[in-house]
């Protein structure tokens, strides 16, 4: 993965999270910085001449985060982002360069190559997402149910080797004698509590405080895991 020298240059990163080979390590950006969406890798000469191109330019889109600027807009993994805010896209580089111009709410052009065909797409920045801002490492435990959950931040997604665009509660601890009544697994990624997006522990634990004083006997969660998506049933003691 590349490194930059400045805090600047971190944020601008972040707004793109640029990497080359390494597992993501995303940085988070400044409030004013635009937020695109997207996990982009540079181009050497070895993949330029496997896309039969005529010389080394843009960059190729690894990963998009669905519900993102990027993803509305109509960009796909494997596009190959040769223009961007009416500017060549020679370089990762220079990706960064025109990023960091960006702010949020703004319309800017993307033009990529598609199974050879250009085609630009109009992307509108977004601001950074909460579940996007975490930055600070925290924690809940539910004894009852031997669960532990943790936010993601750049530590835990590289501990645990999430896949980049995961946002959610990560499983760091499951007591199995406990959790009898869940099919969670340690490592998976708790998106949804309820059909609620979560990201920091205190909003699962609110979440079951408030089933169980309503009585309910289970959470509704939706789990990301290595066998994709599937819902599951926290028990709920009462």
């Amino acid at each position: 993965m590349m490194s930059f020298g400045t805090n600047r240059s971190l944020r601008i990163a972040a707004a793109v999270a640029v990497f080359l080979a390494a597992p993501p390590v995303v940085p988070v950006g400044a409030a004013d910085q635009a937020f695109i969406g997207m996990q982009v890798q540079g181009v050497n000469e070895v993949v330029a001449q496997a896309l039969g191109l005529p010389r080394v330019q843009g960059v190729l889109v690894r990963d998009i985060a669905l519900e993102g600027p990027s993803g509305q807009a109509g960009l796909r993994r494997g596009d190959l982002i040769i223009e961007l805010a009416g500017e060549d896209i020679e370089t990762f580089e220079k990706l960064l360069q025109v990023v960091g111009k960006l702010s949020s709410g703004k319309n800017v052009p993307v033009t990529v190559l598609r199974q050879g065909k250009k085609t630009t797409f109009e992307l509108t920045t977004g601001s950074w997402p909460e579940s996007w801002r975490v930055s600070k490492g925290a924690f809940s435990s539910i004894p009852e149910v031997g669960l532990t959950v943790a936010a993601i931040t750049p530590k835990v997604r590289e501990r645990f080797q999430l896949r980049w665009g995961s946002t959610g509660l990560v499983v760091t601890l499951l007591d199995t004698a406990k959790a009898t009544g869940t099919d969670l697994r340690r490592g998976e990624i708790i998106r949804q509590v309820n059909q609620e997006d979560v990201w920091h522990p205190r909003q699962m634990m609110a979440m079951y405080q408030e089933a169980k004083q309503a009585g309910r006997k289970q959470l509704l969660l939706l789990v990301e895991g290595v066998d994709g998506f599937r819902f599951s049933l926290l028990p709920v003691t009462q």
